[in-house]
């Protein structure tokens, strides 16, 4: 039986008007423009619909060159002229004011950013005051956290200081014993911060009575006319780690007699019960240690000598 078109039309438009009027019967076509309504439930994205985000807050950073205390609370701290350059003894003038003092100083420093100067602040507790143990391990534990993450001190080759690590044997120098004499000095110059340009040179005596099994001989010098200190030692093998580590031992044992001498300076604490020398250096010896060290070697020649 075939419909009759009239009704299929019918039926048609009728299909079309009421699914028109199903999606639009919500909506108004007679609100003047520069209103609006929200659209229907079926015409909004509920992830996208859910109201502007909120503004992101810009970061806060101390200012560095504010004069107003910091998080200690303590106007009378004279952080010195954060627009120039610091020198290697920078804030020794406030070592008269005591450990304490300097302690806060250089927590202060650190808090407002000024890494390289608080660590200048933090040695100053080490090698310009007598500090109780607390404090000096609060330094110490200071300088260790700040100084790998700061760039080296000495960029200028021009500014190295020269010093001679002197090694003397009464035989000719195992293979071992020059790369540990190499390994010891890469150490040493790398620990003052690259201030110091430290070379090995090892010498032997020409003595034939000399036995095979002598000490070997350690001392620096330099160019001036300053009396080197001089250690011995006594290998009992021939490995590399063995070398370095009486090297590095007597080495700091050397720096510290020297320094007991210096004007101006309160020298290193005597050698820990650590069985690695490293230890000792990079926690006792700052990098001023190592140039009155070297300016004591270096001192120039007088017409007395």
């Amino acid at each position: 039986m075939r419909i009759p078109v009239p009704i299929v039309i019918g039926i048609s438009l009728i299909a079309v008007a009421l699914s028109w009027w199903l999606r639009t019967k919500d909506m108004d076509f007679l609100t003047p423009t520069g209103k609006s309504r929200p659209l229907p439930e079926f015409m909004t994205d509920p992830e996208i619909d859910s109201g502007p985000p909120e503004p992101v807050q810009a970061a806060e950073f101390p200012d560095s060159n504010s004069s107003t205390p910091g998080p200690s609370g303590n106007p009378n701290l004279d952080l010195g002229d954060l627009e120039s350059a610091p020198g290697l003894a920078e804030y020794s003038e406030h070592a008269v004011k005591g450990a304490g003092y300097l302690l806060n100083l250089a927590t202060e420093l650190e808090l407002k950013g000024h890494f390289a100067r608080s660590l200048l602040a933090w040695e100053r507790v080490l090698d310009s005051c007598h500090p109780s143990a607390r404090e000096r391990k609060t330094a110490e534990d200071a300088v260790a956290r700040i100084r790998p993450s700061l760039p080296g001190w000495n960029i200028d080759p021009a500014g190295d200081i020269p010093l001679i690590l002197q090694l003397g044997c009464s035989q000719r120098a195992s293979e071992n014993l020059k790369l540990a004499a190499q390994e010891s000095a890469d150490f040493l110059r790398q620990d003052s911060d690259s201030t110091l340009l430290i070379e090995p040179r090892l010498t032997t005596t020409r003595s034939r009575a000399a036995s095979a099994d002598a000490p070997i001989v350690i001392s620096f010098s330099g160019s001036g006319s300053g009396q080197p200190q001089v250690r011995s030692l006594s290998p009992g093998n021939d490995e590399i780690a063995h070398y370095r580590l009486l090297i590095l031992n007597n080495a700091y044992q050397i720096v510290r007699q020297e320094l007991l001498a210096a004007d101006g300076i309160v020298p290193p604490l005597p050698r820990s019960d650590s069985g690695d020398p490293t230890f000792d250096f990079r926690r006792q010896i700052t990098r001023l240690h190592w140039v009155r060290f070297a300016e004591s070697l270096n001192r120039p020649k007088t017409a007395d000598n």
